[in-house]
């Protein structure tokens, strides 16, 4: 016969089982201690910081610490995010207390940086204030942190300060700032900060502003942008027409004299549409794209308004595959002299270039396992430039395979163990004018950008095989690392006959269109 344990087993039981999550948790940060040292690769140590995310405790939150000076800028960023998810008793005074505001760690600004992000990113409301005091701080990477906290934080009572920080004469913390407002989402609050920023002189400033008046659904933005497709001449008059479409779902084509005579006729009668229209246009946008009318460039029926453009082409061997699917070809209206996948691509680029106005500037880069620029810097689309480009592009032959002996004369220096595989960190790095040397510490966003391009067109027929890392995780994380506040558009144009997924999601994270021509 059963017995029924008494009351008192019954309730040392229960505090048993209770004690069991906490003691796995206590095992689990243990092994992360012994486990984490630079000994381990970077993906190794994410990887440890990211089993972290599902303990929340105070000392799974203290074993992360040292993390915050992690050489790798990917694990630092990935010890952050999972100090922000961080849902245990006292982690939030820990960090503001013991990390933040802590005099033992003055002169740790990489810590107490990434300590009010997690904040932030935590939505620990306590830490407002001491946020806030890091707006006045000297040191840039303080202050900085201390914006993009308080847009993660979301409290519309920070508004007011951000913007007044994004009138700041600085352009990258003021594009910061416009960042933060547009993530608080308080139309009321940002209005005024983000309507002026419309017209700064900087023109990441004014591409940050014309995004978040969509993002902050402003109809107090609307005039301001027809006036923006008056007077830019590059990708922002684009960026413009393309935002007031969303905002109104008007489709009228790209004339600001239009757009202005309907604005004067409705301004104070127009209603915004229903967001859910809203996004669901965006969606429809982004499968069909811009339909510029003046200015246009189009490479593989992607358009731009761009004056400063950079082609990235991929010359890897897979590239003299021959094209397998001729029908889906049948869009460009062109016939071509090959249905080589390199040979279909130096046409298209022939053609684009031809018709860039004198006005363009532009670049292109071909690379495989390393990377070969036809010119050092951009240059003006002229037609001698033009010309030359011509003949530069006609040259280029795929490196590998039955190919390997043009490697030679397309001027990509590579050894024959490596002939034709795909670089796809170098070239993108590259395109956004960044050099970084192996083993480089990555310090943090990129304050001052190395070129002037503001789109790239990014072309390519599979996934890297070759690198500083073939991850494209990695490699979305680097190129976000480097154009978060910089706005390149990045158009990725995709010639595989397969896959893809992660080169969308490039194109999408860095507000470009992802087109797949098959291949």
């Amino acid at each position: 016969m059963l017995r029924r344990p008494s009351s008192g087993i019954l309730v040392l039981l229960a505090g048993l089982l209770l004690t069991l999550p906490v003691q796995a948790d206590d095992s689990l940060v243990a092994e992360f201690r012994s486990f984490y040292g630079k000994d381990r690769s970077e993906r190794e140590r994410v990887e440890a910081v990211r089993v972290l995310a599902d303990v929340h405790s105070l000392p799974a939150a203290q074993a992360l610490l040292p993390v915050l000076e992690d050489e790798s800028f990917a694990v630092r960023q990935a010890a952050i995010e999972t100090l922000g998810a961080n849902r245990g008793a006292g982690v939030g005074t820990w960090l503001i207390e013991e990390v933040l505001t802590s005099r033992k760690l003055k002169r740790k600004k990489d810590v107490r940086a990434a300590a009010a992000e997690a904040l932030g990113l935590g939505g620990h409301s306590e830490a407002l204030e001491a946020l806030k005091e890091l707006l006045d701080d000297r040191d840039e990477q303080l202050k900085v942190a201390g914006v993009r906290a308080l847009g993660h934080l979301g409290d519309a009572s920070a508004c007011p300060e951000l913007s007044t920080l994004a009138g700041d004469d600085d352009a990258f913390l003021t594009v910061v700032a416009l960042d933060a407002l547009a993530r608080i989402g308080s139309a009321d609050g940002a209005r005024d900060a983000v309507i002026a920023a419309v017209s700064h002189a900087d023109n990441r400033v004014r591409g940050r502003a014309i995004r978040a008046v969509l993002e902050l659904r402003l109809k107090a933005g609307v005039r301001p942008l027809i006036e923006r497709m008056r007077v830019e001449t590059g990708r922002l008059a684009g960026d413009a027409f393309d935002v007031l479409r969303e905002l109104t779902l008007r489709k009228f084509p790209d004339s600001p004299d239009v757009w202005s005579a309907w604005w004067d006729r409705n301004e104070n009668v127009f209603e915004l549409p229903d967001p859910e229209l809203v996004a669901a246009a965006r969606k429809r946008l982004a499968e069909e794209g811009s339909r510029y009318v003046e200015g246009k460039k189009s490479f593989l029926g992607v358009e731009t308004k761009s004056e400063n453009i950079m082609f990235v082409i991929d010359v890897s061997g897979s590239m003299e595959t021959r094209f397998d699917d001729p029908d889906r070809l049948a869009s460009t209206g062109r016939e071509y002299a090959s249905l080589q996948r390199l040979a279909i691509v130096k046409e298209e680029l022939i053609a684009t270039i031809e018709g860039l106005s004198p006005s363009t500037s532009f670049n292109i880069l071909a690379f495989a396992t390393e990377v070969d620029p036809w010119r050092k810097t951009s240059t003006k689309a002229n037609v001698l430039q033009k010309n030359n480009a011509r003949a530069w592009i006609e040259r280029l032959q795929p490196l590998g395979g039955s190919s390997a002996s043009f490697r030679a004369t397309s001027g990509l220096s590579v050894s024959d163990a490596n002939v034709g595989a795909t670089n796809t960190h170098l070239a993108l790095m590259t395109a956004l004018g960044e050099e970084v040397e192996e083993g480089e510490r990555l310090d943090g966003f990129v304050l001052e950008p190395g070129n002037d391009i503001d789109t790239i067109f990014f072309l390519t027929d599979g996934d890297p095989t070759i690198g500083k890392t073939v991850d494209m995780l990695e490699i979305r994380g680097e190129v976000s690392r480097v154009n978060a506040y910089r706005g390149v558009q990045i158009h990725v144009i995709y010639v595989g006959a397969v896959g893809g997924k992660d080169l969308q999601l490039l194109a999408t994270e860095n507000g470009g269109m992802f087109v797949n021509i098959g291949g």
